[in-house]
């Protein structure tokens, strides 16, 4: 799995996670003591998409929609931001030429559109209109509206433009030619220090601030040590690729609100399931058969936590990823294949 534009994704995710409202942290006692009702979404293949169409999300279809566009730019992150920004752009001018309105806004997204494929894609009066008459198309063909959730739905139905063959993951190709255990380095055991630090957090009910700038400055750290620990072990495979399926993971368990109190050590099966059905897909856009990493990986990082110190024992919540596995392969194949 070689570097792509889900690097740009797992960026803005990011940035989405650091713009959230701050918010104080719950100890699983008090949750329970609260007088709260707790609605269960269904994970994105299960809402109701018509046959031939996926679930999606606002965000994701705006990025599935531009893709035309973000083709024409190069992958540094100036570049990546004005084909985001054209993309959108096209994205409410479609929507609204769609819906037959007919007023000065319109005109102006027009007319700034067109200002764009002119400046930056430095393309001709035809270019231009055959450009933007063909995203007006690319809009109605994705999301045709008479199929879409009624509002306020927070997701659409997008036709799949391209059915992938998703197949079980190839477990032939991990291992390792270092089976003992590698002894924790005094990075190791700062990292395992941090972590624990974070669950002191989650259960004390400590200041968010707090919390979240250590989460933050664990992104890095995280990433770094568990591929560095994957060479030492002498992994087959390319490391790259499962160390960078860590930071959203993390970011699932630490910066997002349960209604539990959610540890690393301590995940419960619904916790998973809704990792595995829902999150990652919603907060990440890669080629789905690259989804297929994220088991593996997340395992492979529970061998390198219980070695380091942070578990005594890891093969609880190994088998507990071993059994969503199988599911998580058939939500991938209903939502792609």
């Amino acid at each position: 799995m070689k570097k792509d534009k889900s690097s740009m994704e797992k960026r803005r995710a990011k940035a989405r996670e650091r713009a959230k409202k701050k918010r104080s942290l719950r100890k699983l006692q008090s949750a329970k003591q609260q007088d709260h009702v707790v609605i269960s979404r269904p994970g994105l293949s299960d809402m109701g998409a018509p046959e031939g169409f996926r679930s999606i999300s606002f965000s994701q279809a705006i990025l599935e929609y531009g893709k035309p566009i973000m083709d024409r730019f190069n992958e540094d992150i100036d570049s990546l931001n004005e084909g985001m920004y054209l993309s959108t752009l096209l994205w409410n001018y479609a929507n609204d030429f769609e819906k037959g309105k007919k007023n000065r806004e319109l005109e102006k997204l027009k007319k700034e559109a067109l200002k764009v494929f002119k400046k930056i894609l430095h393309l001709d009066k035809e270019e231009s209109q055959t450009l933007l008459e063909d995203m007006i198309e690319r809009n109605y063909y994705l999301f045709p509206p008479d199929i879409q959730p009624e509002v306020p739905s927070m997701f659409m139905f997008i036709r799949k433009e391209v059915r992938h063959l998703i197949r079980s993951f190839d477990y032939g190709k991990i291992g390792f030619t270092v089976e003992e255990a590698i002894p924790p380095g005094e990075d190791d055991l700062q990292f395992i220090n941090k972590l624990n630090t974070l669950d002191h957090h989650i259960l004390n009910d400590s200041d968010y601030e707090e919390f979240e700038e250590l989460l933050f400055s664990l992104d890095d750290e995280c990433r770094r040590l568990f591929e560095k620990w994957l060479r030492e072990k002498g992994f087959k495979d390319y490391a790259e690729s499962y160390s960078n399926c860590l930071d959203i993971f993390m970011h699932f368990i630490y910066g997002y609100m349960h209604d539990d109190a959610v540890l690393l050590k301590s995940i419960p099966d619904i916790y998973f399931m809704e990792f595995f059905e829902d999150f990652l897909l919603r907060k990440m856009m890669v080629d789905p058969p690259k989804y297929l990493y994220w088991p593996p990986a997340i395992k492979l990082f529970y061998q390198y936590l219980n070695e380091k110190g942070y578990l005594t024992n890891s093969k609880k919540i190994i088998q507990q990823i071993d059994r969503i596995e199988p599911y998580f392969i058939t939500v991938l194949r209903k939502q792609f294949s």
